[in-house]
Order: structure tokens, then C-alpha cells, then sequence
């Protein structure tokens, strides 16, 4: 019986360090595209956080949705904003004004998107404050894209469905009543 016991403190003593590093090396990895989409943009969730953006190094704004925006500062370097709520006036594809102090775009900072289409000229969205800034990859930006076109897509296939459903429904009563 000792030399079990002996035999399991051995092992996990053995076991810890390994499980240890193993751990360390997965926090470094860099976030996957499910990572970041699902995660709050609270203080913790910017591991490799930046707390200002060069304006003069800025080469792209892209607004991916009304809750990330993807900022290109060079060749493979770009860093993202992920709002914790809807920013009201962002959108894919639109152009955005950056309030921003001392040629530097900065944590706390605000952005707010433009509206070039609208009946009285350019309507600008709401100010939103700028959380942090991650850095991401070239990879994981378009990944995210990607996913939230996808997602996109089936919010609009699901809200199809839901009304061909209602009026199948409301066809149903119709017959029951008469």
C-alpha cells in the first residue's frame, strides 16, 4: 500500500511541472478567431494589449461589424477593437472617424461610424470609447470575417424562417375560422 501511495506522489509530482508548462504554453498561443469572438472586451481579455496606435503607422480601418473594428499598421501587424455592446452607426464597409489626440489613437479614445448614404448628407454614428486594442494576425482577421459573414447569413436565414412559420401559421387559423 505504501508503495502505491509513494508510487502516486511520485507521479504527480513529476506530472505537475509538465502539466504546468503545458498551461503556460497554451496562454501564449495566439486566440482563435471562437476565442475572441466569444469572449467580454473586459481588461483581462487584452493579453497583448497596446495602449495607443500611431497614427502616422496606420495603413487600413476596417470595421467588420458594429463590434470590431481591425486597425492594419503594417504588412502582418494589425490590432483589433472588440466592443463589449453594439456600437449604433458602425458598419462593414463604411467609413469611420477616429477622435483621436497627438496623431495617436488611444485606449479610451472614441471612434464612430459615418454614414455617406444618408438623406442629409453624412450622418455620424455614436461616439464609442476605444476598450484596448489586441494584436491579432493577418489570419485571424480574415478568419473572423469570414465567421461573421457566416453568422450573419444565418440570423438572416433564421429570421426567414420565422416568418414563412408565422404566416403558415396565421394561413392555419384562417382555415380553422372559416
Amino acid at each position: 500500500m505504501k508503495s502505491v501511495l509513494v508510487t502516486i506522489t511520485v507521479g504527480v509530482m513529476l506530472a505537475g511541472p509538465a502539466y504546468a508548462q503545458d498551461q503556460a504554453e497554451e496562454a501564449n498561443a495566439d486566440p482563435s478567431v471562437k476565442e475572441i469572438l466569444e469572449r467580454d472586451a473586459s481588461q483581462a481579455d487584452y493579453v497583448n494589449e497596446v495602449s495607443c496606435l500611431s497614427a502616422r503607422r496606420m495603413r487600413d480601418t476596417q470595421v467588420l461589424d458594429s463590434r470590431h473594428v481591425a486597425f492594419k499598421m503594417g504588412r502582418d501587424e494589425y490590432y483589433l477593437v472588440q466592443f463589449k455592446n453594439r456600437c449604433f452607426g458602425l458598419r462593414a464597409n463604411r467609413p469611420v472617424r477616429l477622435n483621436m489626440r497627438n496623431s495617436r489613437l488611444c485606449k479610451f479614445d472614441s471612434l464612430q461610424g459615418i454614414d455617406t448614404d444618408s438623406v442629409v448628407g453624412m450622418r455620424e454614428g455614436m461616439k464609442c470609447s476605444i476598450p484596448g486594442f489586441t494584436q491579432v494576425t493577418k489570419a485571424q482577421v480574415e478568419q473572423l470575417k469570414i465567421t461573421l459573414k457566416d453568422e450573419r447569413q444565418r440570423a438572416r436565414e433564421l429570421a426567414k424562417d420565422e416568418r414563412r412559420k408565422a404566416r403558415e401559421e396565421q394561413r392555419a387559423q384562417r382555415r380553422v375560422e372559416s
